[in-house]
């Protein structure tokens, strides 16, 4: 048998491109067969349905997500810092955001499920020690960050407002001030 030029890492490409590009919607096999130059059944030979390519492309994004907030990440303020990144994510990679926080996550069903999805336990035993605050504060502290920078964020990737880099800054630097005060 003739070894096959289409991979299972072209496919995966391929359909992020497109989820990243054009929105996730556009992840369908006729359009990952036409960006490749091939029929379908390359498609269907590694992924058996839509439901397991489209997991792989959730994947994908969200190994794109973490390394592009780790890759901006100050380990002298990772909260801070990373809470930046997350609305320049919205703000740059839209579609992406869009996937990965913009409609329902199975398996997420309270605050603690998010802070277990997105939370860095590393931040908040860094955060524990610098404020002398007990690592569940920091974590209450953290849950409250992450649903204000996904406002923030939400209006950014929706469209709903044209908010700059500094500005976002600004008011995500005030929160956190809030939120920390708020547990002292």
């Amino acid at each position: 048998m003739p070894k096959q030029r289409i991979t299972k890492e072209m496919i995966l490409d391929v359909a992020f491109k497109l989820a990243r590009e054009n929105g996730y919607e556009q992840v369908v096999v006729k359009n990952i067969a036409v960006a490749i130059g091939c029929s379908v059944q390359p498609i269907y030979s590694y992924f058996s349905n839509m439901e397991a390519l489209k997991s792989a492309v959730v994947e994908a994004a969200m190994r794109f997500y973490n390394e592009f907030i780790y890759s901006r990440a100050d380990k002298e303020n990772a909260l801070e810092s990373m809470a930046r990144a997350n609305v320049a994510f919205a703000k740059y990679e839209t579609n992406l955001f869009k996937l990965l926080f913009l409609q329902k996550l199975n398996g997420l069903n309270s605050f603690d499920d998010i802070y277990e999805w997105m939370g860095d336990k590393q931040a908040t035993a860094q955060l524990s020690k610098k404020l002398s605050l007990s690592e569940e504060k920091i974590k209450e502290i953290y849950i409250m960050l992450i649903v204000f920078t996904h406002g923030v964020a939400t209006m950014i990737a929706t469209g709903g407002a044209n908010i700059s880099d500094d500005e976002s800054a600004t008011i995500l630097e005030k929160a956190l001030k809030a939120f920390i005060k708020a547990q002292e």
